[in-house]
């Protein structure tokens, strides 16, 4: 038997599913009462009783012998279909309603009125990249379904994307399903994460992505469909839904579209954000991110700021000692044209603006000795030793936060300045906007943008 495994009273049956479709239908598996155990995690000794009343069914399952079925579990075999289905209706209105029925019944939709795949629109748009139909892009959290280049497309059409901006969608998947990337976290989390989507490069205005005022609103073709055919990709083959293992408490802002733009290149006193990453200018890009709700910034066109004060604000508001992961943050801090201008003129290059966030972000050593991390740990301090002790915090930066845990010093809450990211975009004038993920560098993946064949850039 493969061991005895611990889950939540409300992911309980979906971690049956998960162990099946793992080859370990016999697992024996304990539920904690969610409703308690969430809201116990700040000590041990809070924990204890939740702990205390499990611990005789743990042994029990530890010791008792197996049954048949757990020690020559079935193995379970899984269905590929490829066959289209066939809805019909009294006219055409009639089956394009049943269509939408369908889906919705079937959960292969997000609420929304779809557009029907039909072989013909698929086609349509697996012919805008040269990327193989039957190409695997990967496995999406949290069930592991196989995305392949069709089954994507499928969910693009769907989405009502054009097939000029398949090529994005794709290598935005590239980046959900990157190794690096903590899928499962973004898709299951009790928390209200979402996707940031951020697009450069010449394709970016090519295809018309808004990246100035109304950025994150409705309007623009490029921003809503791409967004949402991302949200559908991970809805199906991930195959997640709200209370059964999306487990978002309040739901996911920007859940139909995610948080879709493209930086201003323009407007900004920089080199575009891809290039800062070591991309060539010709390159088109999309970068995935998790976030939950942004930081507002600025007093767009209502109340006066400055440049300084909306550093000063971040700093500020980015240096509270926050529950067990302060020293392991990612950040995007989109600023608007305005703003960025202004810090041009300061002086700030991209990576000095880094730095700076970096030194006046840091939390003083004594801050963080009376707080409690909120995991069962006597402090964040403990938190961050054990970081430091199972890797979560990268060996080549430990030293600095071991040098940091003295009297006197600063503690990091990123690991490194480059996980403050800075992208330009926005209104004039405008609000900045601060992103912010619990997480490190695998919250954060780039990917270019190939095999595009129906615009000019992104071959």
């Amino acid at each position: 038997m493969p061991g005895v495994y611990f889950t939540t009273t409300e992911f309980l049956d979906d971690a049956k599913s998960a162990a099946k479709d793992r080859g370990m239908p016999g697992i024996r598996m304990i539920a904690l009462p969610a409703d308690t155990y969430y809201r116990s995690r700040s000590t041990q000794a809070e924990l204890q009783p939740i702990a205390a009343a499990v611990f005789d069914q743990m042994v029990d399952d530890l010791v008792r012998p197996l049954t048949a079925d757990e020690a020559k579990p079935s193995q379970i075999q899984k269905q590929h279909e490829n066959t289209n289905i066939k809805v019909t209706g009294s006219d055409y209105q009639d089956a394009y309603q049943n269509v939408n029925d369908l889906f919705l019944d079937s959960r292969w939709a997000d609420g929304l009125p779809i557009v029907p795949p039909t072989p013909v629109l698929v086609k349509a748009m697996l012919a805008a990249t040269t990327r193989s139909p039957d190409e695997v892009v990967g496995q999406v959290a949290p069930k592991n379904g196989t995305a392949t280049v069709e089954k994507i497309a499928v969910n693009s059409v769907m989405a009502g994307a054009k097939p000029e901006y398949f090529p994005v969608i794709l290598a935005a998947m590239d980046g959900f399903v990157d190794k690096h990337f903590d899928l499962t976290h973004v898709q299951a989390s009790t928390g209200s994460f979402t996707p940031v989507v951020i697009v450069n490069g010449p394709l970016a205005k090519e295809l018309n992505f808004n990246s100035g005022i109304g950025m994150l609103g409705h309007g623009w073709r490029a921003n809503s469909t791409v967004g949402r055919a991302l949200r559908l990709s991970l809805l199906n083959i991930g195959q997640t839904w709200p209370a059964v293992n999306d487990m978002a408490l309040t739901g996911r802002f920007e859940a139909y579209t995610f948080f879709t733009f493209a930086e201003d290149e323009a407007k900004s006193p920089w080199e575009p954000y891809h290039v800062a990453l070591g991309y060539k200018p010709e390159d088109s890009t999309v970068t995935v991110a998790t976030s939950g709700n942004p930081l507002v910034l600025g007093g767009g066109a209502v109340a006066p700021w400055t440049a300084q004060g909306i550093l000063d604000t971040v700093a500020a508001r980015t240096s509270n000692v926050v529950f067990g992961w302060v020293h392991s943050q990612t950040y995007i801090l989109v600023l608007h044209p305005d703003c960025a201008y202004e810090l041009g003129k300061l002086g700030y290059t991209r990576k000095s603006l880094q730095a700076w966030l970096y030194e006046h972000t840091s939390i003083p050593y004594e801050k963080l000795l009376a707080a409690t991390s909120g995991f069962g740990h006597a402090s964040e301090i403990d938190e961050i030793n054990q970081s430091i002790a199972d890797g979560r915090i990268r060996p080549d930066r430990a030293q600095i936060f071991k040098n940091a845990l003295k009297p006197g010093g600063k503690v990091p809450i990123v690991q490194s300045p480059d996980d403050f990211h800075i992208v330009v975009a926005g209104g004039s004038p405008g609000y900045s906007l601060l992103f912010s993920y619990p997480g490190p560098n695998w919250a954060n993946e780039t990917k270019k943008i190939t095999g595009a064949t129906l615009t000019k850039a992104g071959h």
